[in-house]
Formats: C-alpha cells, structure tokens, sequence
C-alpha cells in the first residue's frame, strides 16, 4: 500500500478564464453605475421642470370648515363615542351568533349610515341562510338585506361566500 500525501497548501494561479470574467464583471459594473448616473440626472430635471401637483399643508393649520380648535376636538370625541358605543355593542351580538358553518370574512361600518357591511363563507346554502335569520332575528341589527352570493367553484368544497348588509340603532 502506498502512503496517502495531502498538499494542504498547494499554491494555485489565477487562470486566464478567471482574469477575465473578473475584468468583464468590472466593466459590467462601471456602465450600471454610469447608467444610474444618467438616470438619476433625468429624474432630477424632470423634477424640477414639473409642476408642484399641491402645496404642502402645515399640519399645525386647521382645515377649511372647522372655525377653531375646539369645533375639532368636538367633532372627533363625537366620532370616537359613535364608532365606540355602538362597535362594542355590534361586536357583542356577532360574537354571540353561533354558527359553525358559517366563517367571518370581514366587517365594514359605515357609521354615517348606520350600517354594518359583513363578508362571510358558508359551507352550503342552507347554512347561509340559517345566519341571514339569526342576524334578522338579532335586536342588535335591523334592514338585513342579503347583497350578493357566489358559489366558489374553484375551492373542491363549493363554499358559498356571500355579503349581507344590516343596520342598527334606532
């Protein structure tokens, strides 16, 4: 058997192959870095040349309609309290409505309306129409109004995903 020699520190020269990959990978990146110049130049003149699409506000300056700082204030704890007091409530009675086969998708208040937008999947119809009566069923909400339905042919289980409009307060 012969014996096993290792070189550990075999000394190897750069080939012809790797001098130049290594120079054509600087040239490659000397025209990137001219080219970026050159955009940037344009860039900059259009800037310039383009017109100021809106005066920046000071955010310190009330806007037009509201007379003084407190007519602002006022109108926002206004907000506050609407969207808090009835949003728990709503929350609440949604929560409290069970029906496994039936998911949230999602929830959109409109508080000026007085209206709840909800998103939701059933696994059948009859499914979706069990929720449309509880939620008619509910005190919380009034006027609920099925907006539109689709069977989703590309899930294997064929959910029905559907929207529902309803009211509440007084």
């Amino acid at each position: 058997m012969r014996p096993l020699f290792l070189d550990f520190e075999r000394k190897v020269h750069g080939t012809k192959l790797g001098y130049g990959l290594l120079v054509a990978g600087v040239l490659v990146t000397a025209a990137v870095v001219g080219a970026q110049a050159l955009v940037a130049e344009e860039i900059e003149r259009h800037t310039a040349a383009a017109p100021a699409a809106e005066p920046k506000r000071d955010p310190w300056v009330l806007p037009a309609g509201i007379s003084s700082e407190a007519d602002a204030i006022a109108g926002a704890r206004a907000v506050v309290g609407h969207l808090a007091g009835a949003g728990d409530r709503l929350f609440v009675s949604l929560e409290a409505i069970d029906e496994p086969d039936v998911a949230l998708l999602a929830l959109r208040p409109d508080t000026r309306k007085r209206t709840l937008r909800i998103d939701a999947e059933a696994r059948s119809a009859d499914a979706m129409l069990a929720y449309l009566r509880v939620l008619e069923q509910s005190r919380a909400f009034t006027q609920v109004v099925l907006v539109e339905h689709e069977i989703q042919d590309s899930d294997p289980l064929r959910p029905m995903r559907f929207s529902v409009t309803a009211a509440w307060g007084p």
